[in-house]
């Protein structure tokens, strides 16, 4: 039995309609990363997850000894990666710290946790002026990304939230998806073996989708008719997504299978 001890950066909580219905960040990256466990193309479908969860918005709480981690995932954020607001400003030299520390504890970030992970490293993010990515999209996975993720797979499908982006690569990292024009820059690793990250939300279902368009285009943040186009994106894309394929690849990464080529 592998055992992984991991530590969610908790930026954010979900909007309330969300988290009644499917709980908070806590709740579902815990059930997507055990479907990915149990997952039967695992790499070793017996390995046991448990989690330790640090609100680094409200509390500004942090792992005091990360050694007893196998990886530090950082979840998504309604917040701006490079807004200089205090709690960004500390979770930004947090893992400036770990990239810095020779033990090299694997990270792992998710949309926001993508872009704060590419700032902290020296890379640049910015609100994109094309715009959402909202819903059901594939994205492309470079030449170097299937080798990466060792697959013949020319896309995977990830369900979208975002109008910010990663427009720089830092120093020492690979690109290893994209949606270019839109969003070059859709997941990343660095060449260390330290880093992976992805734009997308693996974590978020279908419905978990449709309830924030909804709740942007009520709220006037979209536009309804991108709304309307996105839910019917949704409803008829086929059966199956990526989610727990890629967490599966992450948790293959946190234990050293995914060999840098």
């Amino acid at each position: 039995m592998t055992k992984l001890h991991l530590a969610l950066l908790v930026c954010d909580t979900p909007r309330p309609q969300v988290l009644e219905k499917y709980g908070d960040y806590p709740h579902m990256f815990s059930k997507v990363f055990t479907q990915a466990a149990l997952d039967e193309g695992s790499t070793d479908s017996k390995t046991e997850i448990t989690w330790e969860f640090f609100d680094v918005v409200h509390k500004q709480e942090y792992p005091t000894d990360t050694s007893r981690f196998d990886a530090i995932v950082l979840t998504g954020s309604s917040a701006s990666a490079y807004e200089d607001v205090p709690w960004i400003v500390k979770l930004v030299s947090f893992v400036q710290q770990q990239l810095a520390d020779p033990a090299k504890k694997k990270l792992v970030g998710i949309c926001f946790g993508h872009q704060i992970i590419a700032r902290a490293a020296g890379g640049k993010c910015a609100k994109n002026e094309k715009g959402w990515e909202f819903g059901y999209y594939e994205i492309s996975l470079t030449p170097f990304g299937q080798r990466y993720f060792k697959t013949d797979k020319s896309a995977i499908r990830i369900n979208q939230v975002h109008q910010d982006h990663v427009y720089e690569l830092p120093p020492g990292f690979q690109c290893l998806a994209t949606t270019s024009p839109h969003t070059p820059i859709h997941a990343m690793a660095s060449n260390d073996g330290q880093c992976i990250t992805i734009q997308g939300h693996p974590e978020f279902n279908r419905d978990t989708v449709r309830i924030l368009i909804n709740l942007r285009a009520d709220a006037g943040v979209i536009s309804r008719d991108l709304a309307d186009n996105e839910l019917t994106k949704l409803d008829n894309a086929g059966p199956y997504m990526e989610d727990i394929w890629l967490v599966r690849h992450f948790l293959d990464f946190i234990q050293g299978t995914l060999v840098q080529v």
